[in-house]
């Protein structure tokens, strides 16, 4: 439809009937629950006309025909024989591709009250070979047809071009059913009749046959004694219908020359025990994935189309229901394990299939995920000569995504890994991985030679170089590990703390001015003892020498501790104290033996206003210390701790305190202090987020190897601010 020519058209104008029409036309004035506004009894008038085959209806509304207004506000007009339509806005100047029920007229579709002349009616009704008495109604419904056809026509040559493409797949293996009743299931079962004697038969739903058993013991998991499959065992009087897990089973099939598909099926079985040799299969495709030869992706996964409202093959991310029986969806991003079915290993003749490395890997390994494995490829293509050098340790740690090694393009691999051929047959015949990598790369710089089982020892602890630079000036690998395993065997704790521990009693021995490179401070005969012996030293030093450098080196911190007044609360149990300075801090920490005075994060958080260090007292005691508090700015308390860090159970009993203290402190915030707390607690929630993905844990008296993340999650105590964002803004 030419814009050039609707424009050269005549203009629709409204005649003196229409005005006149217009003018009688008296609103109404309407008071609704908020606005006021007028009600015309129509409001809407209407023209059509034919020219040049071209339909076209002008829109006139009241309030500008009562003021003798001739021109429309809006004129459609409709092509029929090309099946197009395009209004005009005359009040915007701008062209509309709109359908009615998304402009100004849509009120007018349903309440049948628009007028127009019974010639002009029929006009459209005859244009547009209609039924419906409504001329405004059979544009709306001829609009709406209309894009149902042209989305159809749309939809029509994708669906075509996807077919096309499915139909290209090679027919599935002769013996896939089989393979997957026998491999792709893994869980099989005995079925037995209950009886006291010794040896009697059941049968095994991988032979299908009777087999002689002994002393079964209903869910009990065995071997088969025929086919040696791992079985479990079920009582049939006790076995009610069993629902295998969804397991998954992955095809491999070549498409071309440089094309290969990857299928990805759902396996589950399903046994009624009244006909437990009769077993139901549900095998289902659900997701299919074209790779070109540089390993690019087309994906298509089997559901409902929403056009067609057909099951079929459908281009994208596979979408999932977001609850049972809910009508939403959720795009799936996760890939699954699964079994790869062997025979396609060797029958795919594909080049970049090849190239990959996915044939090598899939026989060293049982389960796998073959989506994350040629996106790793792709991403990583060295990743094919490690599978190849049977390096599959170090092939594994990246495909779990934590190890970042980097591979030179050269022709030797050794060297392409940074270390010589020599070590890269160290490194294979000990199946290492990327921490194994480091060591030889740390022992071919130093030209030093590191045993292998020293490096398999730090590989079983997952001890990086860089973890133990920090000694490694002064003593061996093989000293490290020998001394690490004498404190570990005497001391009862893990090697990741006691590094730890090590480190920080080095750097505290640093700070009291003690000669580390002597071996009897670097190497202390007891760890632990030494290491809680330091701390004490340093709580002995001079607590105002200790304040001026903290003040030093977090301006402000004094003035912070001056502008705390408002988190003062009292009862006539329990009282909240805060600092005056920074010594205060210092002493009621050095007084209590916690963490608070040995280590400089909680001044680095109150000078950034992340958290505040208060007190809590008995009010009969207001000057005795009794519990120390880290306190976001609105009130949300992370940690409540006592003499040397501990957690009573007496601390229950001010637990309706501190809420009381929570409730009363939300009157005296400013808007600044929730803006602080909104900062405070992301900064929180990522702390502990890493806390939990390094999996660090915490033991001594009340914690046996507990992580440290789920200890601060139980102290937290949220100050109840649903509105924390809002009352930030």
């Amino acid at each position: 439809m030419n814009k050039k020519e609707l424009r050269n058209m005549k203009l629709l104008e409204a005649t003196d009937e229409l005005i006149k029409l217009a003018k009688e036309d008296v609103p109404v004035r309407d008071k609704g629950y908020y606005t006021e506004q007028l009600i015309y009894q129509r409001g809407l008038y209407l023209r059509a006309e034919v020219e040049n085959n071209i339909l076209k209806v002008a829109f006139y509304l009241s309030e500008y025909l009562s003021m003798d207004c001739r021109k429309p506000v809006y004129t459609l007009y409709i092509d029929k024989k090309n099946d197009v339509f395009k209004g005009y806005d005359y009040r915007t100047k701008k062209w509309s591709d709109s359908m009615l029920d998304k402009t100004i007229f849509s009120k007018w579709l349903y309440q049948e009250n628009s007028y127009m002349k019974e010639a002009d009616t029929a006009l459209i009704q005859k244009y547009l070979e209609s039924e419906y008495d409504d001329a405004l109604y059979a544009l709306y419904v001829y609009q709406r047809e209309q894009r149902h056809r042209r989305l159809g026509m749309k939809y029509e040559k994708i669906l075509t071009s996807w077919d096309q493409c499915m139909d290209r797949l090679p027919k599935i293996p002769k013996d896939w059913l089989r393979w997957q009743k026998k491999v792709g299931i893994t869980q099989n079962f005995i079925f037995y009749h209950y009886s006291r004697r010794k040896d009697q038969t059941g049968y095994c739903s991988w032979c299908e046959s009777e087999v002689p058993i002994s002393h079964p013991h209903h869910n009990a998991v065995g071997h088969c004694p025929k086919c040696r499959h791992q079985i479990q065992y079920k009582a049939l009087g006790r076995a009610k219908n069993i629902e295998t897990p969804k397991e998954t089973a992955y095809l491999l099939q070549t498409c071309g020359d440089n094309v290969f598909v990857l299928r990805e099926f759902q396996l589950q079985m399903l046994i009624v025990s009244s006909s437990y040799k009769k077993p139901v299969y549900s095998f289902f495709e659900r997701r299919r994935i074209l790779y070109d030869e540089k390993l690019n992706t087309k994906e298509y996964y089997f559901g409902r189309h929403h056009w067609t409202k057909e099951s079929r093959w459908i281009q994208g991310k596979l979408q999932v229901p977001l609850y049972p029986g809910y009508g939403g969806y959720m795009t799936y991003e996760k890939y699954n394990m699964g079994n790869i079915y062997g025979k396609s290993l060797y029958g795919i003749k594909n080049r970049t299939f090849r190239r990959t490395g996915f044939y090598e890997y899939a026989k060293a390994k049982k389960y796998l995920d073959p989506v994350s494995f040629f996106e790793m490829v792709k991403e990583r293509p060295y990743l094919e000569r490690l599978i190849k050098a049977g390096l599959y340790h170090l092939a594994e740690d990246i495909m779990d995504n934590k190890a970042q090694i980097y591979c030179k393009d050269s022709g030797n691999l050794g060297k392409a890994l940074g270390i010589d051929r020599f070590r890269l047959k160290r490194l294979r015949t000990n199946n290492g991985g990327e921490i194994f990598l480091q060591w030889l790369l740390l022992e071919k710089a130093q030209n030093k030679l590191i045993c292998d089982d020293v490096i398999s020892w730090m590989c079983l602890e997952k001890l990086k170089p860089a973890d133990l630079m920090f000694i490694m000036d002064r003593m061996a690998p093989l000293q490290i590990k020998n001394y690490l395993e004498k404190q570990a065997a005497e001391s009862g704790e893990s090697v990741k703390n006691l590094i730890k521990t090590w480190k920080d009693y080095l750097n505290m021995a640093i700070r009291v001015g003690v000669n580390v490179q002597d071996s009897v401070i670097y190497r202390a005969r007891k760890l632990m003892q030494r290491h809680n012996e330091m701390i004490k030293e340093i709580e002995a030093k001079d607590l105002i020498l200790r304040a001026g450098e903290l003040e030093k080196k977090y301006p402000g911190l004094n003035r912070i501790c001056r502008d705390l007044k408002k988190y003062e609360y009292a009862d006539k149990e329990y009282r909240i104290v805060v600092p005056e300075k920074v010594d205060d801090i210092l002493y009621e920490a050095k007084l209590m033996h916690h963490c608070v005075n040995n280590t400089e994060t909680y001044y680095e958080r109150m000078s950034q206003q992340e958290s505040y260090i208060l007190f809590l007292r008995k009010a009969e005691q207001p000057t005795e210390a009794y519990y120390t508090l880290e306190v976001e700015p609105d009130g949300t308390i992370r940690q409540t701790r006592t003499f040397y860090n501990q957690q009573n159970e007496d601390i229950e009993l001010a637990r309706d305190f501190l809420v009381k203290w929570q409730k009363q402190l939300k009157k005296k915030l400013a808007k600044e202090d929730y803006k602080l707390a909104v900062k405070s607690q992301s900064l929180r929630k990522k702390e502990i987020e890493e806390l939990r993905s390094k999996g660090v844990r915490v033991n001594g008296v009340g914690y046996c190897n507990k992580l440290l993340a789920e200890i601060l999650e139980e102290d937290l105590m949220e100050a109840g601010n649903r509105e924390l964002e809002e009352q930030a803004a």
